[in-house]
């Protein structure tokens, strides 16, 4: 899809998403969140340092798959990245941290 010719309304399902998320599970951490206009209606959460320790709840939340999620790093940062769809939206759950924080949430979501 060619973004010049996106409307809002090509981002109502992500944005219905995370009124459904509000009104289900208030007590969330805040996040970030973008709705990508390159990844048509992808919706993007995520989480910075100091908030890793929610990641869980939030993957949960969504309903993603624990084991695809992966660590990465580049620059000296740091992060964890689960994708899937939810309601027929593409999301993609990011979660920054430490090395050692990303190192052991991805240790622990492969056990599981």
């Amino acid at each position: 899809m060619n973004t010049s010719s996106q409307t809002l309304r090509t981002q109502s399902s992500p944005i219905l998403l995370l009124a459904q998320l509000l009104a289900d599970n208030p007590e969330l951490p805040a996040a970030t969140y973008q709705i990508d206009s390159i990844v048509p209606g992808e919706l993007v959460i995520t989480l910075h340092r100091g908030r890793l320790e929610r990641f869980e709840d939030w993957r949960i939340a969504l309903g993603l798959d624990s084991t695809e999620m992966v660590a990465n790093d580049f620059g000296g940062a740091h992060w964890a990245d689960v994708k899937g769809r939810v309601q027929d939206v593409p999301v993609r759950l990011t979660g920054h941290g430490t090395a050692d924080e990303v190192a052991a949430l991805v240790k622990t979501a492969v056990a599981a």
